[in-house]
Order: C-alpha cells, then sequence, then structure tokens
C-alpha cells in the first residue's frame, strides 16, 4: 500500500473546507495547520488531530510535507508559496490566485524552479454541469454567453483591499471568468462599466460591474457579477449558445443543479436534468493529491490562473477608464 501523502493547511477560513477534504481522503494524512490566531488553530488541531504552528514558514521548516493548501488572503499568496517551493512541497493555493499579475508571476517562477507542482483553486471547472459544458463545446463550439454571477455581502477588510484581495471582482467573480476562459478561450478584449453601488463604506472599490468579453475565435460573452444580491437569495445562471445547441445551467450561488440543452435540429425535445449538489472542493483536492502521487500536470496550472486574474483587472482596468481593455 502506497504511503499516506503529509499535508497542511496554512490559513483557517476557507482553509476548514480544506481540513474537511483532507481528514476523509485515504492517500492523505493532515499533519499541521497554521494561523496566526492562537486560539483559532489550536482549536482546529485538536478536533482534527493536527499540530497547530502560528508561523506557517516554522511549520514549513519543521514538517517536511508532501503537500500544503494555501488559504490565506491573497496579498501573502505569493510569500506562503515561495516557502513551500523552497523545502519542495507541491502547493494548491486558494483563488484569487494573486493580487497582480507579478505576484502570479512570482508563484509560478518559484514552483518551476522548485520542480512542484502548483495548481490554484478554480473549483468550477470540476464541477459536473461545467464538465458537461465542456465536452459539448468540444464539438459544438460555443459563440455567445450570458452569466449572472453575484454574490452577498462580505466585510472582511482584505477582501476590498486593492492590493490583497482586490474586491468582488477579482476575489470572488474570478470563478465566473476563470470558467468562461476554459469553456470558450482565451479574451482578446474586455470592456466593463462598473462602480461603488451596494458597499459604500468600501468606496470606491468596484463592488457590482456589467462587462463583455470578446474570444480569441469570434465568440463573446456578456457578465454581470460582483455584490448585488444577499446570501439568502443569492444565485447563479448561465446561457450559452453553440452553432448545433443552446446550453442552461442555474441554481443556488455556488451550486447550480439544474442542466437544460435544446438543440436546433429539435427544439421541442430539450435535455433536462437536475443533480445533486457537487462537492467540488473535494473533486479539486482529490485531483491535487493525484497529480502529486503521479506527477502529472494539474487541471488548472499557475498559467491557467495567471490569465483568469489578468481578465479580472482588464475588467477594473476597464470599468474605471471607460475604456475598452485589449488583452
Amino acid at each position: 500500500m502506497m504511503s499516506k501523502l503529509r499535508v497542511g493547511v496554512i490559513g483557517l477560513g476557507v482553509g476548514r473546507q480544506h481540513i474537511r477534504c483532507y481528514t476523509v481522503l485515504e492517500n492523505a494524512e493532515l499533519v499541521a495547520l497554521a494561523d496566526p490566531i492562537e486560539s483559532v488553530v489550536n482549536e482546529q488541531a485538536r478536533e482534527c488531530g493536527a499540530k497547530a504552528y502560528t508561523d506557517a514558514h516554522a511549520m514549513l521548516e519543521e514538517e517536511k510535507l508532501d503537500a500544503v493548501s494555501i488559504c490565506t488572503p491573497p496579498a501573502s499568496h505569493l510569500e506562503c508559496t515561495q516557502a513551500a517551493a523552497a523545502v519542495g512541497t507541491h502547493v494548491l493555493c486558494e483563488k484569487p490566485m494573486a493580487p497582480s499579475v507579478d505576484h502570479c508571476d512570482g508563484m509560478i517562477e518559484a514552483c518551476t524552479s522548485a520542480g512542484v507542482h502548483l495548481t490554484i483553486g478554480q473549483k468550477k471547472r470540476f464541477h459536473p454541469l461545467v464538465i458537461r459544458a465542456k465536452e459539448v463545446a468540444e464539438s459544438d463550439p460555443i459563440r455567445w454567453a450570458v452569466a449572472k454571477y453575484a454574490l452577498g455581502r462580505v466585510d472582511k477588510e482584505w477582501f476590498w483591499q486593492e492590493d490583497d484581495g482586490g474586491g468582488p471582482l477579482l476575489e470572488n467573480s474570478i470563478h465566473t471568468i476563470d470558467m468562461l476562459r476554459h469553456l470558450m478561450g482565451e479574451i482578446v478584449t474586455v470592456y466593463a462599466e462598473g462602480g461603488n453601488l451596494f458597499m459604500p463604506d468600501f468606496a470606491p472599490q468596484i463592488d457590482a460591474a456589467a462587462y463583455t468579453f470578446r474570444f480569441e475565435n469570434g465568440s463573446m460573452a456578456a457578465v454581470g457579477s460582483g455584490m448585488a444580491s444577499e446570501w439568502e437569495f443569492a444565485n447563479e445562471h448561465f446561457y450559452l449558445a453553440c452553432d448545433r445547441c443552446e446550453i442552461r445551467f442555474h441554481g443556488g450561488f455556488d451550486n447550480p443543479v439544474h442542466w437544460w440543452l435544446g438543440r436546433r435540429d429539435d427544439p421541442t425535445n430539450p435535455e433536462e436534468d437536475t443533480i445533486e449538489k457537487h462537492d467540488s472542493f473535494m473533486a479539486e483536492i482529490e485531483h491535487f493529491l493525484g497529480c502529486v502521487e503521479s506527477d502529472e500536470r494539474p487541471f488548472v496550472t499557475g498559467e491557467d490562473a495567471r490569465g483568469s486574474v489578468a481578465a479580472c483587472l482588464a475588467v477594473k482596468q476597464s470599468a474605471r477608464s471607460g475604456q475598452p481593455v485589449k488583452m
């Protein structure tokens, strides 16, 4: 039997989702957690039988982990990734990859130089309805798309800071932007309108926007995203038009479960389905560990995620300048 991978988690906000997955996966041994708030990390470590650290660098140096999840605010992703790579630890980093393209490049360089895998938590790529849409698009390319992806309120200071979370158009909307790039290809032109519409306490950060993408193959997408909803009724809707069909899927926020596909040559007999809620955290972490074990290229590379960060920043640039942005 193959020995278990020694894993750790840095950051215990969304990091708790990673802990939940590592503690049940048979090929992982969760040995260490790091968070600067001592009471938080001690309590979580007791619950899962791991060692607690308030210093992530000390954890990485002492534990000699095979893999680590970096779940800290984005401004610290570069430093944490460099520290992990320096001791030969493979990295799964939460989205957004970083607050700037330069930081993304630094993360890619650190992991490439150290010969360790770097993957980013763009978990929508692992969702079964996105996988279905991708399978359709392989033979029937998506020409036109409309997406609505609006979240509820977040009041964490780091979330709104330009050099950290970057507000909802980077920290959260990156999920939809990455998904569209995955389904439709590389973006060449961005045009956006946006502003501080709902969260005046965090002005002038943009909290909501409407924007369009033109892709390399000539296809286009329109997106409405940002902090324009409330958690109690937030949801998401996607419409994808191909040469031979139209795809629709929707559901609660971060939980699309309803699928519809209509064929242009048989318009009165659509394909409809409702799936069970999917654990995309589990899917991406299983994949990450499999890549570490088999030394295979991750499904979401640093280069992939860098492109999505660049697109999010282009949306914000266009909204502020009132001009289209060429990628």
